[in-house]
């Protein structure tokens, strides 16, 4: 319930998930209308495997950010311009 509500008040920006396991659980969890939720949302993923699944569940596009930390908090302030959200 909390993550639907953060969804429909804008809150969520982005969603990281680490594998396609990860991204069957999340869709999951979204139910019915996760699709659509996770399809007008930046996903960033750690490798071509998860972004592949990704598509095949709909979603669109995938950003592959790599599978080490530094490369997904680079990817993850790339996309968003190094803006702060402190």
């Amino acid at each position: 319930a909390l993550l639907a509500a953060a969804w429909a008040g804008g809150k969520v920006d982005a969603v990281l998930v680490s594998s396609g396991e990860g991204l069957a659980n999340l869709l999951a969890m979204l139910g019915a209308d996760g699709p659509r939720r996770l399809a007008g949302t930046a996903l960033f993923v750690p490798h071509p495997r998860v972004a592949d699944e990704a598509a095949r569940q709909g979603l669109g596009r995938s950003i592959v950010a790599g599978p080490g930390d530094a490369q997904t908090a680079a990817a993850l302030v790339a996309y968003f311009g190094g803006a702060s959200y402190n």
